[in-house]
């Protein structure tokens, strides 16, 4: 975790994380749905009746995981270090993230299901549920269909916005490369960018599974990798690769941005001499 942050307690982190996350979501769903519509050969829109549908579950959701992120990941740390007060390294930075983002796919699944069902049929939140639920069931073909892809790539994402981000842009600091904020930005593009690849295939099978709920063209993740194969070749796994990938660097980098301006006032008492701190020592520098 950030030092900025070290000595706030799990819930503390919680509500900074879940602020966070709340407002990167209502700032960037337009480019979550495009991402979707362009996953499932879906027409594109700027009716933004239609871009946010689904914002109330993805804000549920983005607010939930980073709530759930900020701290499962410091716990994590500590559990690596042995309860030894002292840095995470690199590695441990990325491995802290990956397995906290592995274990919320269990939280961010359903939800991304639900969202996505929405922006396909244009349902409220509650019609949606209950359609899912009474006709396919809470498990397997229903809420939890994709799960294991969902844990998947959300592990591949948040080791990049709690990990790589911070780590590569701590080095861009550390050397004196750029200044502090636009090392901040270089970090999250270069993060997001990494991440965005390696995760985008099991994305695209999540989403296509997600939308296919009924399983008329998708079916189980095996059986959906091999359609996408046949309608693209390898192509087809990196659909809106490029929206997705422009929208996690801007989510890297407002999360990371809004969980630093945020914690002074959120947190005074703990956070502002501390930052003041490293803000006088970014400028001498």
């Amino acid at each position: 975790m950030d030092s900025d942050t070290k000595q706030l307690t799990p819930l503390q982190n919680a509500g900074l994380g879940v602020a966070a996350g709340t407002i990167e979501v209502i700032i960037l769903q337009p480019m979550l749905y495009c991402k979707n519509a362009v996953q499932q050969s879906l027409p594109l829109t700027i009716n933004p009746l239609v871009l946010y549908r689904g914002v109330s579950v993805s804000v549920i959701n983005m607010s939930i995981l980073t709530g759930v992120q900020f701290p499962m990941a410091g716990a994590i740390g500590k559990l690596m270090t042995g309860g030894v007060e002292r840095p995470l390294n690199d590695t441990e930075k990325i491995g802290a993230g990956l397995a906290s983002g592995g274990l919320s796919g269990f939280v961010c699944g359903p939800m991304e299901l639900i969202m996505i069902q929405q922006q396909r049929f244009g349902s409220s939140l509650m019609i949606a549920i209950q359609r899912i639920v009474s006709e396919f069931g809470l498990l397997g073909l229903g809420l939890f269909r994709g799960l294991s892809v969902s844990c998947g790539r959300e592990g591949a994402f948040t080791a990049g916005y709690l990990g790589l981000g911070p780590v590569f842009a701590q080095i861009l600091k550390d050397r004196s490369v750029m200044d502090s904020k636009v090392a901040d930005f270089v970090g999250a593009a270069a993060s997001g960018t990494i991440a965005a690849s390696l995760s985008h295939p099991l994305d695209t099978i999540k989403t296509c599974m997600q939308g296919d709920i009924e399983r008329k063209v998708y079916t189980d993740m095996p059986g959906t990798a091999r359609m996408l194969y046949a309608q693209g070749g390898y192509g087809a796994f990196f659909k809106g690769w490029a929206i997705r990938t422009s929208r996690m660097i801007c989510a890297i980098f407002l999360i990371g941005q809004c969980k630093d301006q945020l914690g002074p006032i959120f947190y005074p008492h703990l956070l502002t001499k501390e930052l003041c701190n490293k803000e006088s020592n970014t400028k001498s520098v």
